[in-house]
């Protein structure tokens, strides 16, 4: 067998670069380009016959641009004979649609899962899915990595006053009540109702768990447009809190998000690096997950 190597898409290459120098796994050269008319061009310019791959790519926005350059890097990399095609997928796009919400939608997670596993992909490695379910829709084996307590070892540093953890909603709990067992900490639970003709849009309905007078952290996997935690900390602080903080595994900050968060009563919102952030906020701050990831392709060799 020779030597693995590390093949960076367009998405977050300095995700890519500080992973292959913890893992000790070389990048392999490579080239990404587009053609006047949108389409997408890849030219591996490594021998990777019998070799191990790992392609680290998100689908971060544009979203789609990203989705089909890693379909196109794993065919390249099938087709010069690579041993095994593991797909890392730091952040993985489409999947809040998990599940059909109303009769003639898609199950775009899935959708998406079949592309990525039908263009040669092995395995995958993927980093705090929306749904833990979406694990079931690839077809080959699934390593499942969680930010969680390298977020919560951020948290403690804080050193906060009576922190709670806050889940956004009832389908966050089970990864709120983890948070708060790594913080040490009790554990609200609020309830949402989505707009499904409003995308992003939500309405706060009721909240378990009393928080007057504490420090709320708000727990969640994307930030979005961030219309969900701002809205979970105007409630908050209706509720009495005393100052609001947010962890989440994935920010995407689209359309405006970050003024938004600016704006809100937020004191700080703590996201990783699986979505690389061009964009600089006092508000935000962004926790690497590279030696999480480099960890686990380095057990996979």
């Amino acid at each position: 067998m020779n030597s693995p190597k590390i093949f960076a898409g367009s998405s977050n290459k300095s995700l890519s670069l500080s992973v292959s120098k913890k893992s000790t796994i070389p990048l392999g050269k490579i080239q990404l380009s587009v053609f006047g008319d949108g389409e997408i061009d890849v030219w591996v310019e490594e021998k990777v016959n019998n070799s191990d791959v790992f392609i680290i790519q998100s689908s971060s926005q544009p979203i789609n641009n990203h989705i089909i350059e890693l379909a196109l890097i794993a065919d390249a990399v099938r087709r010069e004979g690579a041993r095994k095609i593991t797909a890392v997928i730091p952040y993985f796009g489409y999947s809040r649609k998990e599940k059909q919400s109303r009769p003639g939608e898609p199950i775009s997670a899935k959708v998406i899962a079949d592309l990525i596993i039908a263009s040669g992909v092995n395995k995958v490695v993927v980093l705090d899915l929306h749904a833990d379910a979406i694990v079931g829709f690839f077809n080959v084996p699934v390593i499942y990595l969680s930010a969680l307590e390298v977020l919560s070892s951020r948290l403690k540093k804080e050193k906060l006053t009576d922190p709670i953890v806050v889940s956004p909603d009832t389908g966050g709990v089970k990864r709120a009540r983890n948070f708060a067992a790594f913080l040490g900490a009790p554990l609200a639970v609020m309830e949402k109702h989505r707009q499904i003709e409003k995308h992003d849009e939500v309405e706060i309905l009721s909240m378990s768990g009393e928080v007057k007078g504490d420090t709320a952290i708000l727990i969640d996997d994307v930030i979005s447009t961030g219309g969900t935690i701002i809205e979970n900390a105007r409630a908050l602080k209706e509720k009495g809190v005393k100052k609001i903080f947010v962890a989440a595994s994935h920010g995407v900050f689209a359309d405006h998000a970050i003024k938004r968060i600016e704006e809100s009563p937020i004191e700080k919102v703590f996201v990783t690096d699986s979505v690389e952030q061009k964009i600089k906020s006092p508000k935000i701050e962004v926790v690497s997950v590279s030696s999480l990831i480099a960890n686990s392709l380095k057990e996979e060799l």
